[in-house]
């Protein structure tokens, strides 16, 4: 399934990806944030070869390349997946995003993750999305605060990693009823 935005064609990956996958997961700078830092280049091949694999397996969730409309070049990705790793029941699904550093400070996160959650509450039906940030990364924060997120709890990691959660809530909106879907009967 592919979804759009006004500059955007959000897309699943393909075998055709992993190479630029590969190259995201040893950027220092682009996984100064993320769990593990950056990957030796045959591991980070490995990982993108595995992420590549497991998508075709998640039908309605994983990873959408952000393609760009205009010049076809890729962004980054961008994912709605469990929480399952983190803190929080087992249900949770969350928002994630990660860009090339050319891609950085261009509104690019905040307009497919903002098409990713329209997704996520209208055709998946999902009551709400969470994400978890480090602490220490005010960018993404803006982002999810640009898109309505609300930081919910500050914890460490088993790591001794701060991180930060957040949460959205599906919008409330009429069924056939005319009563709000998200009000009990």
């Amino acid at each position: 399934m592919e979804l759009e935005t006004p500059r955007f064609l959000l897309r699943p990956l393909t075998a055709a990806d992993v190479d630029w996958l590969a190259d995201l997961a040893t950027d220092p700078e682009v996984n100064r944030f993320l769990w593990d830092g950056p990957s030796p280049p045959e591991e980070a091949r490995r990982g993108a070869e595995a992420i590549v694999y497991l998508d075709h397996l998640r039908l309605q969730f994983g990873h959408w390349a952000i393609q760009d409309k205009g010049t076809g070049a890729i962004h980054g990705w961008t994912e709605l997946s469990k929480l399952r790793p983190w803190w929080g029941p087992s249900d949770e699904i969350g928002l994630s995003y990660v860009l090339r550093r050319a891609s950085w400070k261009r509104g690019i996160a905040t307009e497919a993750g903002g098409r990713l959650l329209q997704y996520a509450f209208e055709v998946a039906q999902l009551d709400r999305v969470m994400a978890v940030v480090m602490a220490g990364n005010l960018a993404s924060k803006r982002v999810l605060l640009k898109l309505g997120m609300r930081c919910i709890k500050r914890a460490e990691s088993a790591e001794g990693k701060e991180l930060e959660y957040f949460r959205i809530d599906a919008p409330a909106g009429p069924d056939v009823a005319g009563r709000s879907s998200r009000e009990p009967i």
